[in-house]
């Protein structure tokens, strides 16, 4: 697989920004012009259906060129890096470069606690759920004005979020769907957001070419047309905030050479893992994970990561210096780094490498007239 870099001006952050704008929203980053040219038709409501993992492959792989999904399919997009659900839908729901968040993947290290912390169940990483804190670490030091707030604020359009964890809550895609039809109904201009954690949560157990993904995927398509068919004076934009590839395992476990440079537990992600070294073994590291790793990670280190620009333009925040740790690792291939100790029990799908099959999620439009 051939590394790709995020495209920040053709991106989920792109597509927000269009949408800010378009409701008198100032933002620092470029708009989609593909998305631009269609809000210029003023339509009453502006929904945003993002669904976790079906990335332009998945989409492709799973439905027939004649499926109302693939009909409506306006472009390709790129994803935010890392190509994860926490760093792309914290874009999405911020008009915030990763860097500019700082939520930059599941598990980040935080200093006053010592620790590990997957962000959005605020649980200590390597346990089975301990809480973090008796308060969300990341809320309270990592936090944002939602768009749904500048939305409001702005005074042209009242803006909703609808899922599983909102307060729109809603268990199945039906009832989202639903939800969109009675919200859209309502007078005046209004803003959805919409999120499902399908076809990624089936993905990751079964691999991303297993028949249950099709079908994910044929009710996805088959409860989007019929909303659509029941909507008026609203353009529906769906989308996702990555894709996965099919991988497989090295555990760090079986390097001790290597993981006696650390200074701490890596973090981030799996195929885009940060690493803690120990200031004299960097030398000794770079040339050990080379050996063991090069032929499916490129190694970064700190200085390079933030000259490239990797986790997006902007002033970068006052944490994510340091969550970027010492060097960066991340997948160019198949394989993914599980940070513990060897086990069968894990992933068949994964995402956040640089690969196209992760980084690249369909912009789906469908003019409801």
């Amino acid at each position: 697989m051939k590394p790709q870099y995020p495209e920040y001006d053709h991106s989920l952050l792109s597509l927000i920004s269009s949408i800010l704008t378009h409701y008198g929203v100032q933002t620092p980053h470029k708009t989609l012009p593909e998305l631009d040219s269609l809000l210029a038709k003023s339509y009453k409501n502006i929904v945003v259906m993002l669904f976790d993992g079906m990335g332009t492959a998945i989409l492709e792989n799973h439905l027939p060129p004649d499926a109302f999904l693939r009909r409506h399919l306006n472009t390709t997009l790129s994803s935010v890096f890392p190509p994860t659900t926490t760093a792309a839908t914290v874009s999405l729901e911020s008009g915030l470069s990763p860097i500019e968040h700082a939520w930059l993947g599941w598990s980040l290290y935080f200093e006053e606690l010592d620790a590990n912390v997957n962000l959005f169940p605020n649980t200590l990483s390597g346990t089975d759920g301990k809480p973090a804190a008796d308060f969300s670490i990341a809320r309270k030091t990592l936090p944002y004005t939602s768009v749904f707030t500048k939305i409001d604020q702005a005074g042209l359009a009242k803006a909703y979020r609808i899922s599983p964890y909102s307060s729109f809550q809603s268990k199945s895609i039906s009832e989202i769907c639903d939800t969109v039809q009675k919200l859209c109904a309502q007078e005046g201009r209004q803003y959805l957001y919409t999120y499902w954690p399908q076809p990624d949560y089936d993905m990751h157990d079964h691999g991303t070419q297993h028949p249950k993904i099709t079908g994910v995927l044929s009710e996805i398509n088959t409860l989007t047309e019929r909303m659509c068919r029941q909507l008026s004076d609203t353009l529906v934009i769906i989308t996702a905030d990555h894709g996965l590839v099919d991988t497989t395992w090295r555990f760090l476990s079986d390097y001790p050479e290597l993981t006696a440079c650390f200074a701490r537990a890596p973090s981030i992600e799996t195929r885009a893992m940060t690493f803690f070294i120990k200031p004299d073994r960097k030398a000794q590291f770079e040339k050990l994970f080379r050996a063991s790793f090069g032929d499916c990670f490129q190694l970064f280190t700190k200085e390079e990561v933030l000259l490239s620009n990797l986790f997006g333009n902007g002033t970068p925040h006052i944490r994510a210096k340091d969550f970027i740790g010492d060097y960066l690792a991340v997948a160019t291939g198949t394989v993914s780094i599980d940070p513990g100790e060897r086990t069968d029990e894990v992933f068949k799908a994964a995402h956040a490498g640089l690969t196209d099959e992760e980084l690249n999620v369909p912009f789906i439009t469908v003019e409801c007239k």
